[in-house]
Formats: structure tokens, sequence, C-alpha cells
């Protein structure tokens, strides 16, 4: 979902976090190439992949959701 990746990259900028540092954020089995594979498009996330990205990066998963659902109508 080209809408999402792109949402998910715009968050963590404006979170002011590097691909590294949500890596380090998000714990073990994240490393930057999973993060930088994600943005890219070559790796899908999961739910709760998704949930956690949105507790650790700091944003409302429903909202995002709701934006991604408004953009592709």
């Amino acid at each position: 979902m080209e809408v999402l990746r792109i949402l998910l990259i715009e968050r963590r900028k404006q979170a002011g976090l590097t691909q590294v540092q949500l890596a380090e954020k998000l714990g073990s089995g994240w490393h930057q190439s999973t993060v930088a594979s994600m943005e890219n498009g070559q790796r899908k996330i999961d739910v709760l992949e998704f949930l956690k990205l949105s507790e650790v990066i700091g944003f409302d998963p429903a909202e995002l959701l709701k934006l991604v659902a408004s953009v592709r109508e």
C-alpha cells in the first residue's frame, strides 16, 4: 500500500527518528535494513508490526488507517 508506506515514512520523520533510531526503539529483530525494506516497499508489515510502529513513533493507528482510506476513495 503506497499511501500507508508514505505516511509511515512521514510520521517517522515527524517524530525526528532515523531508520537506525526507529529500529533500535522497536527492539529485537529490527534493524535499519528491515525498516528500509519496509519503507521502500520490499517488505510488507503485518498488523502487530503496524501497532508496534504506531506505539514507538507515536501516532494513533486508527487515525492513520482512516487517512489511508480517505485517500483511496
